[in-house]
């Protein structure tokens, strides 16, 4: 055997136990374990110097490492394994075993989250078959501390009741260093219908502060919700709770949020504006003076269409609009609006009409289709196209949520225990989730008990989380689980949102493939998580921008008939498939309590009913990932506005004063 040693880490060949002698060889961080003609293994390493460094402040995780392996040689071989030491290195994804076909690789992430200042050494280490000892690669992490405390206040702004189509006076926050030592803002953010100015990323010396103002505009007639993040380099972020509810308009008012939906440079364009308060019909016209871009039109009926013209660079393009109704004497609002315009992402963004004109069927929001049907599917989350929950099931899930309480590791009530929330789902969940674990460890309204676990993995389809003996299970309960501080006992949600790897393009049946392995996981999740009651589904959002992209995943119309796969799977349980009962007083429990979480799909720049669009821009280059952060922001508001205000998740998700 041979050994090849890269600034503390190393990789070490042995023979096969079946084969002849052999030789290794070293070329361009490139190991070939190269025996007779018929049996090679060939691998490279990244990164080449075998050796990961990272620093963090206590408390703060450093950025994810990656680290890979690819088959640069003919023959497949397998991960068999994987190590992580110590503690203060966690995994952020990646799991084993996985076989590595010629060409393929294997990928996974670490980060550094110290516990004190100081130096920690660790290592990486993987197997793979027909390899006596193991790939080692060496971890150093620097752990830093830092006397700087940041106060945000207030910790929540309520805005009150606001007629539709009108805006708030602002409300000022400040945040103050009331530590020892300097703390710089890295990112103020927040979502629709609340709009930051003001703000500032600076750095905050002891005694100094900054402030800034946030406003609610109100767009329809119910209570939003959000949180402001503000984020820093050497400490947890911290958050703002934002309240303000939309009461019916008095009189004629522009009801869109001032930032239209962003358009992309070359790209066709949808905006529907809208305005309440009106008498009869409306005819919309630009405001005297007031041009759109270059390439867009507005028409009588409030809908700016066009395909951007080549010349319109990338920025914010301020007009104005005006609406009058058929009052006598008619009445008449003039605002003034907003077009971002970004640039091409990659994504398909200039090949789309608005509407898509090639897709037939055309793809209406299952939330929208109500009592219609969908290629003979009818519409609605639940039966008989309704979006509301049966009274009985709801009835059901919030006995459940009610008795939810802090559990010791061994699931045993404990005052000072957790519960925890286990995400399920691929890398588009996986993205989501890191944003909404941010946004909601933030919030000062979770509750103190509630921890997070981060299970959505990426290449996790849901055939995989549907075996028991999947990878994927074992990474959460060997990394994920202890990396939150909780066991498998102390589980009491999930919230999953995952498709299958491979559709064949043909409905109903992939959908019924889907629907299966739905069941198949809440099956396993009352298996692996004794305690785990509740489980929740958010079906893919939009996947048009994926058309012509290499290597698409989720194109339409696949990512909107997941939503029926989730929809049937919730439907056997109402229907008392006892394969998915969750009442022990009808036999035994198999499954979980389901239900809908946050309905996520629109059709592109089409504005469903509630008015959600996703714009080239909330996707990456891909076309299937949200972008970041204005994609994963949107996608997590939706998911919090839910957890918040739902009455099966308020119980346990919102503090005890907060509820």
């Amino acid at each position: 055997m041979r050994s090849f040693s890269f600034k503390g880490g190393s990789v070490a060949g042995k023979r096969f136990a079946t084969l002849v002698p052999m030789t290794v060889v070293l070329l361009l961080g490139t190991f070939l374990l190269a025996a007779a003609a018929s049996a090679q293994v060939s691998y490279k390493i990244s990164p080449a110097s075998l050796s990961v460094s990272a620093s963090a402040y206590v408390g703060v995780s450093s950025a994810s490492k990656p680290i890979s392996i690819t088959n640069t040689g003919t023959t497949a071989f397998t991960v068999t394994a994987f190590s992580i030491s110590p503690s203060q290195f966690q995994l952020n994804y990646g799991y084993a075993p996985i076989t590595l076909p010629p060409g393929q690789s294997a990928n996974f992430a670490i980060v550094f989250v110290p516990t004190a200042s100081g130096i920690v050494t660790g290592q990486f280490s993987m197997t793979i078959s027909g390899v006596t000892d193991p790939i080692v690669i060496s971890l150093t992490g620097t752990g830093r501390t830092t006397t700087a405390l940041p106060q945000v206040t207030p910790t929540s702004l309520n805005f009150g009741s606001l007629p539709v189509g009108t805006v708030s006076a602002p409300q000022t926050v400040t945040v103050k260093n009331v530590g020892k030592s300097a703390v710089s803002l890295t990112s103020i953010a927040t979502d629709p219908p609340f709009t930051l100015s003001g703000a500032q990323l600076v750095t905050l010396k002891p005694g100094q502060s900054t402030s800034f103002q946030v406003t609610f505009t109100s767009t329809a007639t119910a209570t939003s919700g959000s949180v402001l993040v503000v984020q820093y380099g050497a400490v947890p972020a911290s958050g703002i709770d934002l309240t303000g509810t939309g009461i019916p308009a008095t009189s004629l008012a522009v009801s869109n949020y001032p930032i239209l939906p962003s358009a992309t440079q070359s790209a066709a364009y949808n905006a529907n504006l809208t305005a309440a308060g009106a008498v009869g019909n409306l005819s919309w016209s630009m405001a005297a003076g007031s041009t759109l871009p270059l390439g867009l039109s507005l028409s009588n009926a409030g809908v700016i269409t066009g395909t951007l013209d080549p010349s319109i660079a990338a920025g914010n393009y301020p007009f104005s609009v005006s609406v009058t109704d058929s009052n006598t004497p008619p009445a008449t609002a003039t605002v003034q609006l907003t077009l971002p315009v970004g640039a091409p992402t990659g994504s398909n963004c200039n090949q789309i009409s608005w509407p898509p004109a090639t897709k037939q069927p055309r793809l209406i929001p299952i939330t929208d289709l109500g009592t219609g049907s969908y290629l003979g599917a009818q519409g609605g989350l639940y039966p008989g196209g309704s979006n509301v929950r049966p009274a009985s099931h709801d009835a059901d899930g919030v006995g459940i949520a009610q008795g939810i309480v802090p559990l010791d590791g061994n699931g045993n009530y404990d005052p000072n225990g957790k519960y925890a929330l286990l995400s399920l789902g691929n890398s588009v969940a996986f993205d989501d989730f890191v944003q909404f674990i941010t946004e909601a460890n933030s919030d000062p309204m979770k509750n103190s008990h509630l921890v997070f676990v981060p299970g959505a993995q990426p290449k996790a389809g849901a055939a995989d989380y549907a075996v028991t003996n999947s990878p994927f299970w074992s990474a959460i309960q060997n990394y994920y689980l202890p990396q939150s501080g909780v066991t498998a006992n102390q589980v009491v949600a999930a919230w999953i949102m995952d498709v299958i790897a491979q559709p064949t393009g043909t409905f109903p049946s992939d959908m019924s493939g889907l629907q299966t392995d739905y069941e198949k996981i809440a099956q396993n999740l009352h298996t692996f998580f004794p305690n785990l009651k509740l489980m929740y589904f958010t079906s893919r959002y939009y996947g048009g921008y994926s058309f012509g992209v290499r290597d698409p995943a989720d194109v339409e119309a696949y990512a909107y008939q997941s939503g029926f796969a989730v929809k049937w799977a919730i439907q056997d349980q109402l229907n008392g498939l006892a394969g998915l009962n969750y009442n022990p007083a009808l036999g035994p429990v198999m499954a979980p309590w389901m239900s809908w979480a946050h309905y996520d799909w629109a059709n592109g720049l089409l504005p469903r009913n509630d008015g959600l669009v996703w714009t080239c821009q909330d996707i990456q280059a891909d076309g299937t990932h949200p972008s970041n952060p204005a994609g994963r922001m949107k996608d997590t508001n939706l998911m919090m506005n839910f957890f918040k205000t739902d009455n099966t998740t308020t119980p346990w998700f919102l503090a005890p004063g907060a509820r």
